[in-house]
C-alpha cells in the first residue's frame, strides 16, 4: 500500500494535467525507482514513498530524469555536506539563522492553492556568511519536499527582499560559489521555481545578477523580475499574501519563524537518520559521472563549523 498523503482535489488535478500523474499507474513507478536505486553500488537512498514521489513530481514522471535529480541530489550531499547536508537541528548558531527570518515559506500559498510563497531576506552580512544562510535554506528546502504538496506540485515563488544587501554579501558570491548554488537547485532539487522577484535590489546587485543569469538554464532567464516597490510586486504576488510586516495577511515574521522552529524539533529524527544517505563515488559505474564533479574535491568553500 502506497504511503504518501492524499491531495486535494484541486493539486490532483494539477498533479494528473501538468505532471503526468496517473494514480494507478504510481505504485508501479515507484517500483522502478526503488529497483533502481537497489541496482546501484554507489548510491545509498532514502526510498520512502513520499520521498520519492517528490522526485516523480518534480520531473514530471520522466524516470530517466527522476534518477539523474536522486543520484545528483545526493552526490551533492555527500561531496559537499557544509553546503547542503547540515543534518544537526539542535546546532545553536541554525537555529539563530533560521530565527533571523532569512528563508520563510509563507503559510497560504499564492492564490490560496497554488505555489508556495518563500520570502528571502538576508541579515547583515557581519551576523551570518551567505554559505550559512543557504546551507540552512537547503535543510528548509528538505523538509518542503518531504511535506509540502503545494511547493512540490505548483513549484515556488521566490521574493527576495534586498534591502540589507551589502558589498559584503557581493563579495561572497563568486562565479564558483553561483555555479554551485544554481546546479545544486536546477539539478538536484526537485523543487521547481516558476519566479524570482528583486525587492528594493541596490544597483551594485547588478553584478551578482549580470554574472548568475548566464550559468541559469534558458527558460529560468525570464523568470526574474526586479521591483522597486510593493506596488510593482503586487502585480504579480498580491499584497495579502504578503507577511504582516509587509501589509500583507499571510502570517507575521515572527509567528512564522516560531512554527518553523518547532517544525525542526518534528524532524530532528529524519535528519539524524538521514547521515546514512549517501554516494560512495569509489562504487560508481564508469558511465555515470555526477555534474558537480566540476567543482573539485572540495570546492571554493570553506567548511562551516555547527555546534
Amino acid at each position: 500500500m502506497l504511503q504518501i498523503r492524499l491531495l486535494n482535489d484541486d493539486l490532483q488535478r494539477k498533479a494528473r494535467e501538468e505532471l503526468n500523474e496517473v494514480p494507478a499507474r504510481m505504485d508501479k513507478d515507484l517500483q522502478a525507482l526503488k529497483i533502481w536505486i537497489e541496482e546501484q553500488p554507489h548510491l545509498c537512498a532514502n526510498t520512502d514513498d513520499q520521498f520519492l514521489i517528490c522526485f516523480l513530481r518534480g520531473c514530471k514522471y520522466s524516470l530517466e530524469k527522476a534518477k539523474k535529480k536522486i543520484d545528483s541530489y545526493y552526490s551533492f550531499k555527500t561531496k559537499f555536506p557544509e553546503f547542503c547536508n547540515v543534518t544537526n537541528v539542535d546546532s545553536a548558531r541554525l537555529r539563530e539563522i533560521l530565527r533571523s527570518g532569512a528563508f520563510l515559506y509563507l503559510p497560504t500559498p499564492l492564490h490560496n492553492n497554488g505555489p508556495r510563497v518563500v520570502l528571502v531576506r538576508l541579515s547583515s552580512a557581519e551576523m551570518f556568511s551567505l554559505e550559512e544562510v543557504l546551507a540552512v535554506n537547503h535543510l528548509l528546502q528538505d523538509i518542503a519536499m518531504l511535506e509540502d504538496d503545494n511547493a512540490v506540485i505548483n513549484g515556488l515563488v521566490m521574493i527576495a527582499d534586498h534591502k540589507e544587501i551589502s558589498l559584503s554579501h557581493i563579495l561572497q558570491t563568486t562565479p564558483t560559489y553561483l555555479k554551485k548554488w544554481i546546479t545544486y537547485n536546477h539539478e538536484s532539487i526537485p523543487l521547481r521555481v516558476k519566479s524570482i522577484h528583486f525587492l528594493n535590489a541596490p544597483k551594485i546587485f547588478d553584478i551578482v545578477y549580470n554574472t548568475a543569469k548566464p550559468m541559469l538554464p534558458l527558460k529560468q532567464q525570464d523568470r526574474f523580475l526586479n521591483h522597486n516597490s510593493l506596488d510593482s510586486l503586487s502585480q504579480y504576488v498580491p499584497l495579502k499574501y504578503l507577511p504582516k510586516d509587509y501589509g500583507g495577511e499571510n502570517g507575521s515574521r515572527k509567528e512564522i519563524i516560531a512554527e518553523w522552529d518547532k517544525k525542526l524539533d518534528k524532524f530532528r529524527d529524519y535528519f539524524s537518520k538521514s547521515t546514512q544517505w549517501c554516494t560512495d563515488e569509489k562504487l560508481r559505474f564508469d558511465e555515470t559521472k555526477p555534474n558537480n564533479d566540476t567543482f573539485g574535491s572540495e570546492g571554493s568553500f570553506r567548511k562551516l563549523e555547527f555546534d
